[in-house]
């Protein structure tokens, strides 16, 4: 049964590879190197985020907290 499906599922994306063509990988043109801020600010207080304190509880049902520095 399995092999019968494997062999319909083949057939269907080869058809549909005739008409769309591979996948597209990547954005088309040369990428430069992802660079990222350090420290981005908090958005509540503007302070950078690594001067905050982060509380997490050991349950699903607590929310997570963010402590500002201020």
């Amino acid at each position: 049964m399995a092999g019968r499906f494997w062999h319909w599922y083949e057939q269907a994306n080869r058809l549909v590879r005739f008409f769309t063509g591979p996948a597209q990988i990547g954005a088309g043109h040369a990428e430069g190197p992802d660079v990222r801020a350090t420290d981005h600010p908090c958005p509540i207080c503007g302070t950078p985020l690594s001067g905050h304190v982060i509380q997490r509880s050991a349950n699903q049902i607590t929310p997570t907290r963010m402590i500002c520095p201020q």
